[in-house]
């Protein structure tokens, strides 16, 4: 185990110095905002089946990135030296230990990137077995600001509502932090958003801490495209992902990793996922 963690700090190092050998279009963060995002990915045991990931915000002058802490740490270390993060996910293997708290890459495996290119939104994430990217016009939730206030990792902040693709949400910002910012693809407000969450709750942002003028090397960053992204439309992206978490195979990897009921060999009936995605207004043909 000495020797697992020795090789952590190893790669941390390598990341750091290759960084400019997998890093592109970067861009100083001027803050990073640390997230709990917690997912119910079955609504009908709300209770019991969710996903709690520690996700990050860096924000720049002009773009921001939204991703998965822990996506973002076993990429890292896949781009600059495979071989330690393959040793320490045999380790994992190894030690029993398969519950949902030690998926090593986390749950969340999306990129979200604002104003990358100008004036556009780029997704990224990985599933079916491919990776998968769309770009798309920018578009911002248009918000009510109501008379409501609370007090959140020390700011005072006030509430917010609005109906932002498919799904009512509510969010709680801090005029004191004056970035337009937020989780997810919420933003446009007086304020940082430190909380939100939509009106099931079957998905929440709980900010933990933050950090003004970040003393990083990388801020604003994207992946080049080494792995090859099939790039296709926004409405394809996720009519995607809705089909192979519909199908037999989508069932077994899920279930593989704790999600849902699992797929039988004399099942060949396609498998009914119990939740849906941030936003919900795209196709859901199979």
């Amino acid at each position: 185990m000495k020797r697992i963690f020795a090789c952590i700090f190893l790669a941390i190092g390598a990341i750091t110095a290759n960084a400019d050998k997998w890093v592109k279009d970067a861009e100083p963060a001027i803050l990073e905002v640390h997230y709990t995002r917690i997912e119910v990915y079955d609504t009908t045991m709300r209770t019991s089946r969710f996903f709690k990931d520690p996700v990050i915000l860096r924000v720049g002058k002009d773009k921001s990135v939204f991703l998965g802490a822990k996506r973002l740490w076993k990429d890292s270390i896949m781009a600059v030296d495979p071989a330690t993060f393959w040793e320490i996910d045999r380790a994992r293997v190894m030690s029993d230990k398969r519950d949902d708290t030690q998926l090593l890459s986390g749950h969340y495996w999306n990129y979200i990137y604002k104003n990358i290119p100008d004036g556009k939104v780029t997704e990224r994430a990985y599933f079916d077995m491919e990776h998968w990217q769309y770009t798309e016009d920018w578009e911002k939730p248009k918000w009510e600001i109501l008379d409501e206030s609370k007090e959140i990792i020390g700011y005072q902040c006030f509430k917010a509502v609005t109906d932002y693709r498919g799904r009512k949400w509510t969010a709680w910002f801090a005029p004191e932090i004056p970035v337009q910012e937020g989780p997810w693809k919420l933003c446009g407000l007086p304020g940082l958003i430190l909380e939100a969450y939509d009106n099931k709750e079957e998905y929440r942002f709980e900010a933990d801490g933050l950090t003004q003028n970040p003393n990083s090397e990388v801020g604003i960053f994207t992946y080049d495209e080494r792995k090859g992204y099939s790039t296709v439309t926004r409405d394809k992206f996720f009519n995607n992902w809705w089909k192979y978490n519909h199908s037999n195979f989508g069932a077994k990897m899920n279930a593989a990793y704790g999600v849902g009921p699992k797929a039988t060999p004399e099942d060949n009936k396609p498998r009914i996922v119990h939740y849906d995605k941030e936003e919900t207004n795209y196709p859901h043909d199979l």
